[in-house]
């Protein structure tokens, strides 16, 4: 068997580039972690697995190729349905066995916890913690989908969510980071919400310090009015009433005041919490799902220490990110959405689980 080494900056990759190479498989030999300074490299060393002749030689004769490719496929249905029930069987390995139990108890989802687990096993990569954690947190940042931050913004923007996540600040947070590129005068506020107390004075006094013109209107049909009052601007936003997902009226007259500036170009964002419970996520993002949205903000990052239930849903949701928000101030607390953030926070949030290494 021929001895190879492959180097690069991330075990998937370097997992990827193998398999294509040699889709008959390696047998691993060791992995290695190469720092130099603040740049991490990695280098896998393996063999290639030689095809034995006279196998495949035998089961030629002994059936057809035709014959040879139903067995086979036969074996894979087989297969895809066991994987599909996503039962755990043990593997005698501490280290993934024990990482895998503290992930489900964070909220991570177990059917794709098995299906890492499975790759890692096969490869022979579950018997280090950090080789093992490095794998899980590219195979997330791989799921998750970004919006593209270099294209121009939408020129209507229109928030929506439940309550108390955070929408109107939002919206003050997106202007003053849009600021440098569109001046103010150019832009509008537009708000929907008469539901909570002093919303618009909320919206209202955010238009006044930031010197940007504000609507406020009650009825659906005076949507499209409004929005072609402020044609001439190049940014507006637009604050709806918080919702609870189970209140279908308050989600019907939302889709009502969409409906009413049909006209227009509209895009939609959903605003959700970081410090909800993933049961809690899923559940909103169902019953706001019908108003399809464009893209998502998660909000009050601050407020919580555990993002694991969170990043699982994200990484099922699979509506682009577009901002994070960390705070309450409007200056600089809201960051354009991208991955290594998550990865980041996740990697403290498990840096302290421990388990034993096999050799």
């Amino acid at each position: 068997m021929r001895h190879e080494t492959f180097l690069g900056s991330s075990i998937g990759a370097l997992y990827r580039q193998i398999v294509l190479k040699y889709p008959n498989g390696v047998k691993f030999v060791s992995t290695q972690q190469i720092r130099k300074g603040d740049k991490i490299r990695y280098a896998i060393s393996f063999k290639q697995i030689e095809i034995v002749d006279e196998i495949s030689t035998t089961l030629s004769l002994r059936y057809p190729e035709n014959v040879l490719i139903e067995k086979i496929e036969g074996l894979e249905d087989k297969l895809a349905k066991l994987e599909s029930l996503g039962d755990w069987e043990p593997t005698n390995n501490v280290c993934i066995d024990t990482i895998k139990e503290e992930l489900l108890a964070k909220g991570m989802d177990a059917k794709w916890l098995d299906k890492i687990s499975t790759i890692l096993i096969k490869n022979e990569l579950d018997t280090e913690k950090n080789l093992i954690m490095h794998y899980i947190l590219e195979e997330l940042e791989a799921s998750l989908v970004f919006s593209e931050k270099d294209k121009q913004p939408p020129k209507i923007i229109m928030m929506t969510g439940p309550t108390g996540v955070g929408k109107t600040t939002a919206i003050a947070k997106m202007a003053n980071y849009y600021k440098d590129q569109i001046d103010t005068s150019k832009m509008a506020f537009i708000n929907l919400d008469h539901y909570r107390v002093a919303a618009s004075e909320q919206l209202k006094s955010y238009a006044n310090l930031m010197d940007i013109e504000y609507g406020d209107i009650e009825d659906a049909s005076e949507f499209s009015k409004e929005l072609d009052r402020f044609k001439h601007k190049e940014l507006i936003f637009v604050d709806t009433g918080g919702i609870s997902p189970f209140d279908i009226n308050r989600l019907l007259e939302t889709v009502s005041f969409i409906r009413g500036a049909s006209t227009h170009d509209v895009s939609t964002v959903l605003v959700l919490c970081a410090t909800f419970k993933k049961e809690d996520l899923v559940a909103m993002h169902d019953h706001f799902s019908f108003l399809s949205p464009d893209n998502l903000i998660i909000t009050k990052f601050d407020e919580t220490s555990s993002i694991s239930g969170l990043v699982d849903f994200l990484r099922s949701c699979q509506i682009p990110l577009y901002y994070f928000s960390t705070g309450q101030d409007i200056s600089k607390d809201l960051i354009p959405a991208f991955g290594d953030y998550l990865l980041n926070r996740l990697a403290k949030e498990w840096q302290n689980i421990e388990c034993e290494t096999i050799q």
